[in-house]
């Protein structure tokens, strides 16, 4: 598959980065910097202004299955998307933050020649907000257009799932696929058991996740929230919580910006002040709140606030991190789950830009999960999934006929079906071979 990517930025890197391996991908950007960013991929990398149309030309944009535009500028994207889709891109997908173009994270919008829009502040915000629907939860990816979920979650004492996996009494459709317990990754067996503490993962039908919330005792709404920061993240992520009752305290530095909050979100109460400051947090009672969002543009405005708060007592912490890269350092330091603008907005690409047929990297690179349509004269045909794949694997999910199941010790593979497997590194490459045409 051939992709153009245009913006070399945190979106656009995290899109190659993960595609480049397995697809012919060109980027185009004109910062020197984040060109440079790109050496160590086996990507085309051409420097110069997206918005150029012979570049465009020379970035041979007729060709390519996708064009993916992710540069920090809405009109840019939007013009690249329209020249695309009229060059015959089948599929194009803009980077939006202007609210003037889109009112929701991901925007079908066809009739301009846009396949989707997709707003990095609006899909942070419906992220974040889904921590207050799964208490526990610290990461939550859609996979197979919403069909199947892959979730990440802290084991506490509350949930009472201690002891040997194979005596959880799971509801139908839900796996838990791998085990992080302590920094270290593996895939377990059924003796296997489950620890106070540990990050379990678990693949499972979308329609099964109100009744593992209920059985994980999660289904409790968290009901006293402080967020600090008040900017397109903050004011997003307030309207969510406004409409599912939850009582917000918002603060924000900027008096003005304080009062065009104040007069679209009645529901929310906004402080004027910084969020960083130690006695305002005391004031405000930010010890006692069951979450406190940190996102303001700052990432050490909002390390600093997330550990004043985790100082003060707050039950559960979430952080913006504009880059990617510094997610591990602040859930060193108790920031219970770092978010990156940035990767979400990635991962929404690539949940359209994939489709299936794809490796997605999981954990710090320390495990992946290994999505394949089985095609006509695969290896895997008419074979037990069990007994072909490799040690460190395991089939998590099936999709057949459009229908989410879990693949038994018996299930045999047949064209057509789409499976998720979850593998350590060293696995993928012989899992990878299963799914090759004879």
């Amino acid at each position: 598959m051939r992709v153009l990517i245009t913006g070399a930025g945190e979106v656009g890197f995290l899109i190659a980065s993960e595609l480049y391996a397995d697809h012919d991908v060109t980027v185009i950007d004109r910062d020197a910097a984040a060109c440079a960013r790109l050496q160590n991929m086996d990507v085309k990398v051409l420097h110069g202004n997206s918005a150029d149309a012979r570049l465009l030309l020379e970035a041979e944009i007729k060709k390519a299955d996708i064009v993916v535009a992710a540069t920090g500028n809405d009109e840019v994207n939007v013009i690249t998307c329209i020249i695309a889709s009229h060059l015959g891109v089948r599929q194009t997908i803009a980077r939006v933050s202007n609210p003037q173009y889109i009112d929701q994270p991901v925007q079908d919008r066809k009739e301009i020649g846009i396949s989707y829009m997709i707003c990095p502040e609006l899909a942070m915000a419906e992220d974040m907000a889904k921590s207050l629907y799964f208490p526990s939860l610290l990461m939550n990816r859609d996979l197979a257009k919403g069909l199947v979920e892959l979730i990440e979650f802290k084991v506490i004492r509350e949930m009472n799932i201690e002891g040997p996996i194979e005596n959880i009494r799971l509801p139908d459709n839900c796996r838990v696929v791998a085990i992080n317990r302590a920094g270290e990754i593996f895939i377990p067996k059924e003796k296997d058991s489950v620890n106070i503490n540990d990050h379990l993962l678990l693949l499972c039908d979308s329609q099964a996740l109100p009744a593992l919330k209920e059985m994980l005792h999660e289904s409790r709404t968290s009901q006293r929230v402080m967020i600090v920061g008040g900017g397109m993240v903050g004011f997003y992520l307030a309207s969510l919580l406004e409409k599912m009752g939850v009582d917000v305290r918002l603060i924000e530095l900027d008096a003005e910006r304080c009062g065009e909050i104040a007069d679209k979100l009645s529901g929310t109460m906004i402080l004027n002040g910084d969020g960083s400051d130690l006695a305002l947090l005391k004031e405000e009672d930010a010890g006692k709140m069951d979450v406190v969002f940190a996102v303001t543009g700052l990432d050490d405005k909002n390390l600093l606030c997330s550990l004043l708060v985790k100082q003060l007592g707050a039950r559960k912490i979430l952080s913006r991190v504009n880059r990617s890269a510094y997610i591990k350092l602040f859930e060193m330091v108790g920031v219970d789950r770092a978010v990156s603008p940035g990767q979400v907005t990635a991962d929404a690409v690539l949940q359209r830009v994939i489709g299936g047929e794809e490796v997605i990297t999981l954990s710090d690179e320390r495990m992946e999960l290994v999505d394949f349509v089985v095609q006509p004269k695969a290896k895997i045909i008419g074979k037990t999934l069990s007994q072909e794949l490799p040690h460190d694997s395991m089939a998590g999910m099936v999709i057949r006929d459009g229908v989410p199941t879990l693949p038994g010790g018996d299930f045999k593979a047949a064209v057509g079906d789409r499976i998720f497997v979850m593998s350590l590194p060293h696995a993928v490459s012989k899992v990878k071979k299963l799914f090759i045409s004879r």
